[in-house]
């Protein structure tokens, strides 16, 4: 049996509960706070990771839209028709495209990363180079150098460069571009050449006007002299030896006047084998009383060529080339002709087995007064370029020392 408590039992249980009140009135109160704090802390969260997942979206439509423009521009540099190369602020190459390949004979993934002094070489100087606008922040313009190739050939280059910026103007690196100006110096010189010659020209028409009536004088005189003396008189061989002087000095001037004369085709339908047989069989003649050691194949196609000629004038050419190739073969040999259809021209082919030519020899062959031979005039091969060209048709040579000489001639049908 339980006994009853005392007031003074009661005063305390009451008072502990009252404690016990305050203290859960408190862990409530906390735990609201906390639940509080905790929930906005989570809508914080939550606000942040979407402004996180924003900004990572916006980065990444930045970047792929830097791509874009990265990719734009790398195409616009990559569809230049020059070459195009860009080097940082260290001066290693970080761009070079596929124009730049072709010119200078670098492969892009050998080049990309190396120093551009190691690469494009500084032979030129480093003031005619992408570096000296590095340096100084110069920009080149309309510049010229020469480019030694990976081939190790050497090709005159034109170039310009600048500094390449960011959107804030701070200096990245520098850009040149670059064309190779070998067609352009090739042409430069062409063009010098073919005023040289009209000058020339017509400095030797009025050469040849002036010599011709004086040789007409000196002829008839050798020929009275000659008459004049008696069949043994050692002095005829003298005489002779004018005389032989005299008809040369002669086609040199008719040849002056033939290149230097303004040319008139009569141009018409022609067929191409028959006026080659033709001229050949001519000079066949010729071939067979003064030289039997030389022989004359031919080569014709069965069907009819026809091309617009002027069939004197081509008649020349051929026995231009025809007579080039007996004198090359001084040990006689054989002088192959041929005649073939290529697309919509004639090809004439005039080859011998004789000596041949160099490089150098080649190169000057069709240049006024050039000759290897003792009585050439220097003018046969360059007047038969000139009626080639007036026929728009193209004349070719391929020769090598010891192993002879073919022209080929190309005609418009």
């Amino acid at each position: 049996m339980n006994s009853p408590r005392t007031p003074l039992q009661l005063g305390k249980t009451d008072a502990q509960l009252e404690d016990f009140t305050d203290s859960y009135i408190l862990f409530q109160e906390t735990t609201r706070r906390y639940r509080e704090a905790y929930e906005e802390l989570a809508s914080k969260f939550e606000s942040l990771t979407l402004k996180l997942e924003e900004t990572n979206v916006h980065l990444q439509q930045s970047l792929e839209e830097k791509d874009r423009v990265s990719n734009y521009l790398n195409n616009i540099l990559e569809s230049l028709s020059g070459g195009v190369l860009v080097v940082d602020l260290d001066g290693k190459i970080t761009f070079f495209n596929q124009e730049a390949e072709e010119i200078t004979g670098f492969e892009q993934e050998k080049v990309l990363g190396k120093p551009y002094a190691n690469i494009i070489g500084l032979s030129a100087g480093r003031k005619l180079s992408v570096l000296h606008t590095l340096d100084t922040g110069e920009r080149l313009a309309s510049q010229e150098k020469e480019l030694q190739r990976a081939d190790d050939r050497a090709i005159p280059l034109g170039f310009s460069t600048s500094l390449v910026r960011d959107e804030a103007g701070t200096v990245l690196g520098a850009l040149e571009v670059f064309n190779d100006l070998t067609e352009v110096k090739r042409l430069e010189a062409e063009v010098q050449r073919v005023q040289t010659l009209a000058a020339l020209g017509e400095m030797a028409a009025t050469v040849a006007h002036e010599i011709r009536n004086p040789l007409g004088g000196i002829a008839g005189y050798a020929g009275m002299l000659e008459r004049d003396l008696a069949a043994d008189d050692p002095n005829r061989r003298l005489v002779h030896k004018i005389t032989e002087g005299v008809g040369r000095l002669n086609r040199i001037v008719v040849s002056l006047l033939n290149y230097t004369r303004p040319l008139s085709l009569n141009v018409h339908p022609v067929n191409l084998a028959e006026l080659v047989e033709e001229t050949t069989a001519f000079f066949a003649i010729d071939i067979e009383r003064s030289r039997e050691d030389i022989r004359i194949e031919r080569d014709f196609p069965a069907d009819e060529l026809i091309c617009r000629v002027d069939p004197e004038q081509l008649q020349q050419v051929i026995l231009n080339l025809l007579q080039n190739a007996m004198q090359a073969m001084p040990e006689g040999g054989a002088i192959e002709v041929g005649l073939r259809a290529e697309g919509d021209t004639g090809v004439l082919i005039v080859g011998d087995t004789g000596v041949g030519m160099d490089d150098e020899v080649r190169e000057k062959l069709f240049t006024p007064f050039f000759t290897t031979k003792e009585d050439g005039t220097g003018l046969g091969l360059v007047t038969s370029k000139k009626i080639i060209d007036a026929h728009n048709g193209q004349i070719r040579v391929d020769s090598e020392p010891g192993r002879g000489t073919q022209f080929s001639i190309s005609l418009p049908q």
